[in-house]
């Protein structure tokens, strides 16, 4: 199973495991609520799946790597109290409640979410004095005597143990309380996501003529070495601000990031032919739209006669280029979008007596250091109310009066907003223009081959293609299908090898 899939499946089970009936009880009883299992190599993303299924589920999420536990934190420290049986007083020993449930209540009294996920990584890296309170916690729920609050759901995750000598494996008592989900590294799904994430395009060019480059991990007796996807999208951020720094990076610099000397040695050449390449093909004056029509004309010819490597690094680019264009502007619309939403709230709030604007923007600074705090707010969203606040007390400023109430405000806010409108229209009319001229230069200087099929299936697959308002050609939607058929194909493959793998070992 992909991540993709993974992340899905989870997603689908928390709203079933949630489901109550006319009686507001749980449809699936809490004992029969099977914990969750992810078993997969490091830096596939598990973790960042369960932070995205929380908010995709609108509930919430307490993460713990149970590693960092001894088993005093995760059961509780003993205490001794008095308790009297039939008639004569005993010093018993209790245990304070465990650190990890009792994170659970604090986060709910916090965040004011009753629901959500409980997320322990490393479960079968747990030391032997732990690995009793393992099983108690997957079939019960229960650190020591406190139970784990209704309405959450657990979820762990583990690594194999060629990935990872502190693993135990999970006995046979221990998997038959859990629902297993072995995930794997697929480049075709991590592909969808880079593209929307702004992976760098040689990074992108490089692992698509390379697939077999993505994830790997090699053990000998000496060394153990291996590239991951969180290795090649932490090199792809660190390269983008290098070269905004005007930097250079060389060898030693891809081997931090890429564990295997061959791959690290393949990529740095690739890079300094990818730096060469993008200046000689102009792909940022086409991404422009600098070049004229006998320019054009030339690098049209130049890119027919193009080994191809060079090809599939040119259209990589171009994605990278739209990739970028696409976030902003559904950024763009998010945020006035956002801007719209707060205004409304703003005259509810303006309609009570005694009021400020002033005081509302306060309450809403104390609303978002509240959720930030918490954890209930991504960076973007961080910046993008920030950004709100910012740009509507400009206009309110603007049309300031004395009272704090006179219809200049109003007026101001809306002239504001609708400049701002139509300087959407026109980025999204530019956009469109963009995503049109590009494909129109792919298809006059490939026809419909593998580079136009690239190019549409990673635009169309992109997160955001659908609020940019572009329409492909009829005439390419054949080749489209096509494409999807080949994506299709391959991930079927890549489930037979995995099944023939599976059977070899049995």
């Amino acid at each position: 199973m992909n991540i993709k899939d993974a992340k899905n499946y989870i997603k689908d089970s928390v709203r079933i495991y949630l489901k109550k009936d006319e009686e507001g009880e749980y449809r699936i009883p809490v004992v029969r609520q099977r914990p969750i299992f992810l078993l997969g190599a490091p830096g596939i993303g598990k973790t960042a799946i369960m932070e995205q299924a929380a908010r995709e589920c609108g509930v919430g999420l307490v993460a713990y790597t149970i590693t960092h536990h001894t088993r005093q934190s995760a059961v509780g420290l003993p205490q001794l109290v008095k308790r009297t049986f039939d008639g004569t007083e005993y010093t018993v020993t209790e245990y304070t409640m465990s650190e990890i449930v009792g994170s659970v209540y604090e986060y709910q009294e916090r965040t004011g979410y009753k629901e959500g996920i409980l997320f322990i990584d490393e479960i079968n890296c747990v030391s032997e004095t732990l690995a009793p309170t393992m099983l108690q916690f997957l079939q019960y729920k229960m650190f020591g005597n406190h139970k784990v609050p209704e309405g959450w759901i657990i979820v762990a995750a583990g690594n194999p143990p060629e990935c990872n000598r502190s693993v135990r494996e999970l006995d046979m008592a221990a998997l038959d309380r859990v629902r297993v989900l072995n995930v794997e590294a697929e480049f075709s799904v991590w592909k969808e996501y880079a593209l929307s994430a702004g992976v760098h395009p040689a990074v992108l060019s490089y692992l698509e003529l390379n697939p077999e480059y993505f994830y790997q991990v090699t053990l000998t007796r000496d060394k153990r070495e291996f590239v991951t996807a969180r290795g090649w999208e932490d090199l792809s951020v660190l390269l983008t601000e290098y070269e905004r720094q005007g930097m250079p990076v060389g060898l030693p610099f891809m081997e931090e990031f890429l564990r295997i000397k061959k791959i690290a040695s393949d990529f740095a050449s690739y890079y300094q032919m990818y730096h060469a390449y993008t200046g000689r093909y102009k792909v940022l004056a086409l991404a422009e739209g600098s070049l004229t029509d006998r320019e054009t004309g030339e690098l049209s010819d130049l890119l027919k006669e193009a080994p191809g490597d060079i090809r599939c690094m040119f259209v990589r680019h171009l994605l990278a280029a739209a990739s970028e264009r696409m976030c902003t502007y559904a950024r763009n619309q998010k945020l006035f979008k956002r801007k719209k939403e707060v205004l409304g709230q703003l005259d509810t709030y303006m309609k009570r007596e005694d009021v400020s604007w002033e005081g509302f923007f306060r309450k809403r600074f104390q609303e978002v250091q509240i959720k930030k705090q918490n954890g209930l707010l991504e960076p973007w969203e961080e910046s993008m109310e920030s950004q709100v606040d910012e740009d509507l007390k400009t206009f309110l400023y603007a049309g300031q009066s004395p009272s704090g109430k006179d219809r200049t405000e109003e007026l101001s806010v809306q002239d504001g907003l609708a400049e701002e409108e139509q300087r959407l229209k026109e980025q999204g009319a530019a956009l469109c223009g963009f995503l049109g001229r590009i494909t129109d230069f792919l298809a006059g200087t490939f026809g419909e081959d593998l580079e136009l099929g690239d190019w549409l299936w990673g635009i169309k697959n992109h997160g955001d293609f659908k609020n940019c308002g572009y329409t492909i050609k009829p005439e390419f939607l054949a080749l489209l299908e096509e494409k999807g058929q080949e994506e299709r194909l391959r991930k079927n493959i890549l489930q037979m090898e995995g099944l023939y793998e599976t059977a070899d070992r049995v």
